[in-house]
């Protein structure tokens, strides 16, 4: 793309244009990804912008015009603004020490391309338009990845989400030498670049680049050594398939419990899958505990349903029945699954989850009280368990009617 090429996209934009008057008595520029994707022609959903003039009165002016509100993200002199409720989010950061500094304390020369709105020009000092056409990311300059040791791992998240990038040797060299800062960036961060790489079409190269640059051996030690990186990495593709699908059950699933590949050398995957040492390494890197758990224990479900459904049908139906909201992520995890060799179960998946769905949507034989009532049992654990065992009992066909539900329970008493 020329620079001509790009001014003529970026001028046929009415909403940049409107942006021009928040700058008040600075400069205006659009900046960072925000820019790279719309000179790709990628859609936008946040803008990025940086001002010469006050950041903090440039936001409130935005907040105003959109209806919305703005907080500063940091803290000073690198504190940014954040416009929230609009549409899109914006955020927007005050240029310190002149423009060409600020360019060059950038991560990738794709993310330094600077236009200044409303009319340009565009402003490239280090080749980024160059490295755009050509599908490079390059690294600005090495000091810069040691100044914010995430742009490692963010480097790798591009492979991820924009399939057409590739990263230059120089900068796989360079991102490896510096992949040790990650251990001190805020796990919340990391977590945040891993979701985002998750959710990219191309993550499968996104993941197979993070363990041969030694990224994921430096944020889960379990991937030190690890001789299945490329089975996780098939995984995460079949996954994404059913992700990108948009719809239905797998595709909620498949983003839940993506997050449990990255803990898969920690689970013993691909000859066991332990949860409790999963979800320690997805919280060691940011993930929310709650959140961390569902996807290992969803994961785990899935490996022990991918071996009932062609055997055990009856099993396969208990193990449902007790899991309840787990099944759609673990039947995701499932069809994925057999991409690994495994027996061609897709199609046995998909009528199991439909039979989950009906049979969730019927109503308990008997009711929490009334299984009290007939055990003489007081509200905890024993209660609970009995609810659960009756509604397994209707999983599996042995009681079907409130008379054979009730028998069940005493039988099950006097056992």
């Amino acid at each position: 793309m020329t620079g001509p090429e790009a001014a003529r996209r970026l001028l046929a934009s009415v909403a940049l244009r409107k942006l021009a008057p928040l700058a008040g008595g600075g400069q205006l520029f659009l900046t960072g990804g925000s820019l790279r994707d719309r000179l790709l022609g990628l859609p936008t959903r946040d803008l990025d912008l940086s001002v010469t003039g006050d950041p903090q009165a440039a936001a409130v002016a935005l907040a105003e015009l959109v209806g919305g509100r703005c907080f500063p993200l940091g803290r000073p002199p690198l504190a940014t603004w954040r416009v929230a409720g609009g549409h899109p989010q914006v955020d927007v950061w005050g240029i310190t020490g002149g423009l060409e500094q600020d360019i060059f304390r950038r991560d990738f020369t794709i993310n330094a391309l600077f236009w200044r709105l409303p009319r340009g020009p565009l402003l490239d000092l280090v080749g980024g338009l160059d490295d755009l056409a050509a599908g490079r990311i390059r690294v600005v300059r090495p000091e810069n990845l040691f100044d914010d040791p995430l742009r490692v791992l963010r480097g790798v998240r591009l492979l991820a989400t924009h399939p057409r990038l590739r990263l230059t040797s120089e900068s796989e060299l360079l991102l490896r030498g510096a992949a040790r800062g990650l251990r001190t960036v805020a796990a919340e961060r990391v977590c945040e670049e891993f979701r985002r790489l998750l959710a990219g079409p191309a993550v499968p190269r996104a993941l197979s680049a993070a363990a041969r640059l030694g990224i994921l051996q430096l944020l889960v030690p379990a991937w030190e050594g690890y001789g299945h990186a490329g089975d996780v990495a098939l995984l995460a593709g079949a996954l994404q398939t059913l992700r990108r699908s948009g719809r239905g059950g797998l595709a909620r699933g498949a983003r839940e419990v993506a997050a449990a590949l990255l803990a898969a050398p920690s689970a013993g995957f691909p000859g066991t899958w332990q949860p409790d040492p999963a979800a320690t390494a997805l919280a060691a890197i940011g993930w929310p505990a709650r959140a961390a758990r569902r996807a290992v224990e969803a994961a785990a479900l899935g490996e022990r349903l991918q071996i009932l459904l062609s055997r055990d049908s009856s099993t396969a139906r208990e193990l449902a029945a007790r899991a309840g909201e787990l099944v759609e992520p673990a039947m995701a995890w499932v069809v994925a699954r057999a991409n690994l060799g495994g027996a061609p179960i897709g199609g046995a998946a998909r009528a199991f989850l439909q039979w989950h769905r009906r049979f969730d949507a019927r109503p308990a034989l008997l009711n929490g009280d009334e299984v009290a009532e007939l055990l003489g049992l007081a509200p905890g654990e024993a209660r609970s368990e009995a609810v659960l065992a009756l509604r397994a009992a209707q999983a599996r066909g042995e009681a079907r009617t409130r008379s054979q539900a009730r028998r069940f329970l005493l039988s099950r008493t006097v056992r």
